[in-house]
């Protein structure tokens, strides 16, 4: 067979394969949809399954309607995986759902990794439904560089629903490296609001921080203790296409907070984070970071200040390369899709995997005058891999130069999101 044949063969096997899908997508838009059936369910009650999306019978059949139809599950977390097939039942159009979905309650193993305490590990359980309808819990401890003891919740995306909800109560001990100090903290954060539209959100937010420090002149008051109770408002935009491997779409987000107490001065933050589809298996994440403190640097503490440079900030930099009460970061990331994120069974247990290789540069500035944001301005680049697992969203490998040397990262969870929690 020549070169020319076998090109032949190969292109009228991919046609083929190809084909039915695009006879369907013509055949089925605008029918009328008679009926919708959801296979796959053990805990989630398949009313919960109906209410979500707008591919109901008496409805045409709308293939940008089932597209987002998808992202209304998959945004639910309790599905590993999740497709709608329309088909003809007789001389009626049936849509299927098929959906494979994660336990009901995940014992786990918690895994934190910074450049400040090193690696912390140990038990976790997280809840994904309540009595059949989706409501996420988790308990957690850590142990290690840092001891960790977490509780959160948050409400699931409900179409249906205007009202969200989540809450954490978190006590941590850990020696805090940047200021040389044992540090034993207690923080409890709720916020609670209402959903404008799908893709936007709004809300109010409360905080209360406690800070013990073993060392003297380390707090803001004189017995070492520090007391902060904060409140809010907190906006929110998200258009992204999957929780578990985003390739299109905006998260962005924009609070602000008065913080009261032992010290009183405000902070904002502007999160905008970018995906953006370039091809199959191509894809370009742009992520922009800013938060600024107001009052000096005597009224902010300095274990509310920020410091750029490792995994999580600044790649290429060592850990406290810069530092300041305000700071600025932003990331271009090109990602190559080696293994596309699928989902399986194991044991019964719905999980999904995927591979990227990664090309970045970052850019970013702590300061605390308005004249110092120039000096405190840093750069690097390289690239990495993109582990895609459940539970820990990403582990990141990368290899980064900045400031003269060679460094190797390691980071759980999109970079984004550990420098927005501040990991350090």
């Amino acid at each position: 067979m020549t070169g020319s044949t076998l090109r032949l063969v190969v292109v009228s096997i991919a046609a083929a394969c190809l084909l039915p899908a695009r006879v369907a997508a013509q055949q089925y838009e605008g029918r009328t949809i008679a009926a919708v059936t959801v296979t796959g369910l053990g805990h989630i009650k398949e009313a919960v399954v109906l209410e979500q999306i707008e591919s109901r019978p008496g409805q045409p059949y709308r293939q940008a309607v089932v597209d987002l139809d998808l992202i209304r599950l998959d945004r639910l977390g309790v599905f590993s995986d999740v497709t709608m097939t329309p088909v003809e039942v007789g001389d009626a159009l049936h849509v299927n759902i098929v959906v494979a979905e994660t336990l009901r309650v995940l014992p786990a193993v918690s895994i934190a990794v910074t450049d400040e305490n090193g690696t912390s590990i140990g038990p976790a359980v997280k809840f994904l439904s309540v009595r059949g309808h989706p409501q996420e819990m988790s308990l957690t401890a850590r142990f290690g560089g840092s001891t960790l003891f977490e509780f959160s919740e948050t409400s699931a995306e409900l179409t249906h629903s205007p009202f969200f909800h989540s809450g954490k109560a978190a006590f941590r001990e850990r020696y805090n490296k940047l200021d040389e100090f044992n540090e034993r903290s207690i923080d409890l954060e709720a916020r609670a609001g209402v959903r404008v539209s799908e893709r936007f959100k709004t809300g109010a937010i409360v905080q209360f921080y406690q800070v013990r420090s073993d060392e003297s002149g380390i707090t803001l008051s004189s017995d070492n203790v520090d007391a902060l109770v904060s409140a809010g408002a907190v906006a929110d935009h998200d258009s992204r296409n999957s929780r578990q491997d985003t390739s299109n779409g905006w998260w962005n987000s924009a609070d602000a907070l008065w913080r009261m107490g032992t010290g009183g001065y405000a902070t904002m933050d502007i999160d905008v984070r970018r995906y953006q589809r370039l091809a199959s298996r191509h894809v370009l994440v742009a992520t922009s970071l800013l938060t600024l403190q107001s009052g000096s640097p005597d009224v902010v503490a300095s274990y509310s200040d920020f410091s750029l440079g490792g995994s999580n900030t600044v790649r290429g930099w060592g850990f406290n390369a810069r530092r300041g009460k305000n700071q600025f970061v932003n990331s271009l990331e090109y990602r190559y899709t080696v293994l596309e994120t699928r989902a399986f069974r194991v044991v019964g247990l719905g999980l999904y995997a995927g591979l990227a290789l990664a090309v970045f540069g970052d850019a970013g500035s702590a300061w605390n005058e308005s004249g110092d944001f120039s000096s405190g301005g840093i750069g690097g680049g390289g690239i990495g891999l993109r582990l895609f697992l459940p539970f820990v969203n990403m582990i990141r490998l990368d290899f980064a130069l900045g400031d003269g040397n060679a460094h190797a990262h390691l980071g759980i969870n999109e970079k984004s999101v550990a420098q927005r929690n501040r990991v350090r």
